[in-house]
């Protein structure tokens, strides 16, 4: 019994949970060093949003080209800016095969098929079933004006950034 009541006085005699100034300095502490990394951490995700752009543009291009060579027939990928998505089409250009949005962030310029500047607002780009792709380039950028240039390559319709 008696050391059931010294646990108890011990209890009654502790502090239980935080004052309010070490809730502050906390709080300043973590406002403080939310205020540095923010700025960095902004700068990598607007990067971010220009390789996810890459990755999902470079994705859609390979399996158009793998999927030409596949069923033997042309696959078609379309590059809207103004809706700002790319789409698969199979070869009669009726059924979109996959559909994926660009990030916010990231514009599409300069688009050029065989050469040639695209006026309007859309590049189609066609992969044959014997590897061949229409060559075709256009650059990416990103909010901070970065960018990234993407070719394809119409020998044998790779894709390839710089």
């Amino acid at each position: 019994m008696d050391c059931q009541s010294s646990i108890v006085k011990i209890h009654d005699h502790g502090q239980n949970g935080f004052t309010l100034l070490e809730l502050i300095v906390v709080m300043v502490i973590m406002s403080i060093v939310m205020a540095v990394l923010l700025p960095r951490l902004s700068g990598q995700l607007m990067g971010s949003s220009l390789q996810a752009a890459v990755s999902d543009l470079s994705s859609i291009a390979i399996s158009a080209r793998f999927r030409a060579a596949d069923t033997g027939k042309d696959h078609v990928l379309v590059i809207n800016t103004k809706s700002r998505d790319l789409k698969l089409l199979n070869g009669k250009r009726s059924n979109v095969l996959s559909r994926i949005s660009l990030p916010e962030k990231v514009a599409v310029a300069n688009m050029e098929l065989q050469g040639k500047p695209v006026s309007g607002h859309e590049l189609q780009i066609v992969f044959f079933p014997r590897g061949t792709a229409t060559p075709a380039r256009l650059k990416l950028i990103s909010g901070k004006q970065e960018s990234l240039h993407v070719f394809v390559a119409g020998a044998n319709g790779g894709v390839y950034v710089r």
